[in-house]
Parts: C-alpha cells; sequence; structure tokens
C-alpha cells in the first residue's frame, strides 16, 4: 500500500516544524502499516509459489509455478499502472485540490476491493486481477497523485521532508513481514488477505480525510509537453534513469525470501530478510534527505546507484554462486540503506531540474516511464531465473536475474552522470546540485 501525504495546515509552519508534524501525524503511523504490507509483496510470492496456495484452493493445479505470472502480481500492485498515464493528468494536477479527497477515498476504496475480493478468489487469474490489478490501481491514485506534492511544501528541505515520509515507509516494511508470515501460517492465504482489506480500509480511510492539495503558484502549465522538450538530451538521460531504477530497485526485496529459500533458509527466516532490508532504512532516511539538501540531489543519487552496483556485483552475486546467505544478508542491508534514495530524491532533483511551471507537466512524463518500468518489472526478472520447482531452486538459478539488475543499474549511473554534465553546461557548475 502507498504512503499517503497526510499533513494539515502546513503554512503557518516552519520547515523544521513540518518535518516534524510529518513524523508525528498519527495517520502518517497508519499509513506506514500499508506501505509495508506492500513492500512485502516477495512474502506473498513466496507463500504463492508454493503447494499451500493449490492446497487452500487459491491456485489451481500447477499455477503456482508460473514464476512470471506470480511476479507480476507484486508488480501490478505498487502503482504502476496508474503512473503509466501520468504524462497525460500530471499536468493537470495542480487544479485538484479541491478532488484531492475524493481522489483519496476512490483510491482506498479500490485497494479494499481488490483485497476482499482476492481472499475470494479461487485461481491465479483472479488474484492477478483483484491483488494485482484492483490494488494497484487504487494504489497508483494515492501515491502518483499526492507524492508529487510533497516538495512544494519543503522548498529548501525537501529532500529531508521526503526522508522523514519514507522512514515510515522502511518501519512498515519491517514490521509488514513479521506480520504477514504470522498471519499466513497461522490463518492461511484468504483470512490474510480479508484482514489486510480491513486494516485499509481503516487506515486509509483517516490518510484520505487529511489529505493535502498543491500549493498555488503564479505560473504553472498545465499543459502536455511536446516532442521538441523530450527529444532534449537532458530529458531523455533523465528518462533513461526514470526507467532503469524501477526496473531494479525492488527486486531483492520481491525475489528475497524465494532466494534465500534456495540457499537454505525456512520460508519464515527467508521472510525476516525483507524486515531486515527495510529496517535500516528507519534511521538512515531522514539523514539521507537531509545530506541530499546539502550536497546536491543529484549528487547523492549517483551516489547511491554506485552502492546498489557494487553491492549487487560484489555481494548479491557472490552470495549466489558460492550459495553463502552471510553475503545476502549484506546485500539487504546495504540494499536497504541506498534503496530509498531514489524515492526521496528523485522528485526534488526533477524540480530542480524543470522549475516550478514545467514541474508537472514534465514530471508526469517521467513518472509514465517509471509506471512501465514497475509494471514490467517483476515478470522480467521472474523470466529469467531457471524454470524449475520451488523445492529444486538454487543459488545459481537467480544469476541471470542478478546480471541483469547490475547492467541496467550502470546504465542507470551512466544516464544520470550524463545528466549532471548536462545541467553544469546549461547552468554552470554546481558542487551541490
Amino acid at each position: 500500500m502507498p504512503v499517503v501525504l497526510v499533513v494539515s495546515n502546513f503554512q503557518s509552519l516552519s520547515d523544521n516544524e513540518k518535518s516534524l508534524h510529518m513524523g508525528t501525524n498519527p495517520s502518517a503511523d497508519a499509513e506506514a502499516e500499508n506501505a509495508g504490507v506492500n513492500q512485502s509483496s516477495g512474502v506473498f510470492q513466496a507463500y504463492y509459489g508454493r503447494q499451500q496456495s493449490v492446497q487452500e484452493g487459491v491456485f489451481q493445479g500447477n499455477e503456482y509455478l508460473n514464476r512470471p505470472l506470480i511476479s507480476a502480481i507484486g508488480a501490478l500492485g505498487n502503482g504502476g499502472l496508474v503512473a503509466v498515464f501520468g504524462a497525460f493528468y500530471y499536468p493537470y494536477l495542480s487544479k485538484l485540490g479541491g478532488h484531492i479527497t475524493s481522489l483519496c477515498a476512490a483510491g482506498s476504496v479500490l485497494v479494499v476491493l481488490g483485497l476482499g475480493a482476492a481472499a475470494l478468489g479461487h485461481n491465479l487469474a483472479t488474484i492477478l486481477g483483484c491483488q494485482g490489478v484492483l490494488v494497484g490501481l487504487g494504489s497508483g491514485i494515492l501515491t502518483n497523485v499526492l507524492l508529487p506534492i510533497l516538495p512544494e511544501y519543503f522548498p529548501e528541505r525537501a529532500g529531508l521532508a521526503q526522508g522523514v515520509m519514507f522512514a515510515f515507509v522502511a518501519l512498515g516494511g519491517m514490521v509488514g513481514p513479521f506480520m504477514l508470515i504470522q498471519l499466513l501460517e497461522t490463518l492461511g492465504i484468504r483470512w490474510t488477505l480479508g484482514i489486510l482489506a480491513m486494516l485499509s480500509a481503516i487506515t486509509m480511510g483517516i490518510a484520505s480525510g487529511l489529505a493535502l492539495p498543491p500549493r498555488k503558484f503564479e505560473k504553472r502549465n498545465t499543459h502536455m509537453i511536446g516532442w521538441k522538450a523530450m527529444r532534449d538530451p537532458l530529458f531523455l538521460s533523465l528518462a533513461m534513469v526514470n526507467l532503469t531504477i524501477p526496473l531494479t530497485s525492488v527486486l531483492p526485496m520481491t525475489f528475497g525470501p524465494v532466494f534465500a529459500e534456495s540457499l537454505g533458509f525456512s520460508i519464515s527466516k527467508a521472510s525476516y530478510l525483507v524486515a531486515i532490508n527495510s529496517g535500516v532504512g528507519i534511521l538512515t532516511r531522514p539523514g539521507i534527505g537531509w545530506l541530499g539538501d546539502r550536497v546536491g540531489h543529484l549528487n547523492m543519487l549517483m551516489a547511491a546507484i554506485a552502492v546498489y552496483v557494487l553491492a549487487t556485483f560484489t555481494l548479491w552475486l557472490s552470495a549466489a554462486l558460492v550459495s553463502n546467505i552471510g553475503l545476502y544478508i549484506s546485500m539487504c542491508v546495504f540494499h536497504g540503506l541506498v534503496t530509498g534514495v531514489f524515492g526521496i530524491l528523485i522528485n526534488s532533483a526533477q524540480t530542480t531540474l524543470f522549475g516550478a511551471e514545467m514541474y508537472y507537466p514534465k514530471s508526469g512524463v517521467m513518472t509514465s516511464i517509471r509506471g512501465i518500468g514497475l509494471v514490467i518489472s517483476a515478470p522480467i526478472a521472474g523470466s529469467l531465473v531457471s524454470k524449475v520447482s520451488p523445492e529444486d531452486l538454487q543459488g545459481r538459478d537467480f544469476v541471470r536475474l542478478i546480471l541483469y539488475t547490475g547492467l541496467m543499474l550502470i546504465v542507470a549511473l551512466l544516464a544520470l552522470g550524463i545528466v549532471r554534465w548536462l545541467d553544469a553546461k546549461k547552468n554552470g557548475w554546481k558542487k551541490a546540485r
């Protein structure tokens, strides 16, 4: 589930007070729980890929072996379906102020219906349509309508503000796996989905009532950008970043439980690695946002991607080749440290690069590209894992997936370097950018 911007009366607060208000708002705490469940999709994926899903009547026959489609459940449920159309609705976000509550309510209803209907499903197609498509549409409305608004309220400390919000995501991501494992092991898949539907109805209902509209600026461009702007080398390079990062950013979490099982962990212990991955970000994400405000959002993004590349090739790949769980635990720690940096800083970086007038139209195209990456990420990755039964999987069966992840990250790092160079060429070199 998405994190929702749930703040009020911000205009009268200083930046420090705003950040504190974000961190202490009770509805932010509630949304952290839902965000954690969404980030724990790898736990569901691990359970769906077992014969237990057939025994409970959720899947039929050999559907539990269809790894690409099972991966697509989480990929569709993360909100990418709505993000794909960002180029069309982003230019009008500044005019949606009076409808924010209604939009949030609609998104919440879709999430609750999707989870509730999935609890009654009897085959993979139904689960994919409900937990994937319906939940994805609801999550997408909430995430892709509200989160872009956040940087506007923190012009000087946008990174810190988003770091605080994503720390709550990390908190939910740490708690989510423990909750899901207990529910799945004791109550089964159907009851787990039903309970999540009820929790979402409560927390998202609260969040919808506290959603904040966009700020008012004198000049806003409400038209889609033309092909001339899209052909700008800086724009194209940034578009490549917005495609490749979503293709790879959550793969260690999505496939983490299954990968850890292949190294000899039990399903419950394997799922706990998702909690480790998220938990390390609780304290570091506000600091990452604060540091990004100081050293520059683009600089911080480049550093984080570089760390991710190194961890992928030195830790994750090595763990797969020698079946070493210790190396993979180290990978989870490093991934947890850097995985939230893109979400924390990309909107702030684009605000700086595009300016307030063109922020929504240009960011809309970037969001569409990002949505495509989110939707196709897990199915592509799932197809790269060796096609064997879950019981026969070994670390080496994930080598193609890991190499693909590392190569995509290298492309993202090179593209971001080009963005930095072109920006310096246009606006002059600045250390903090």
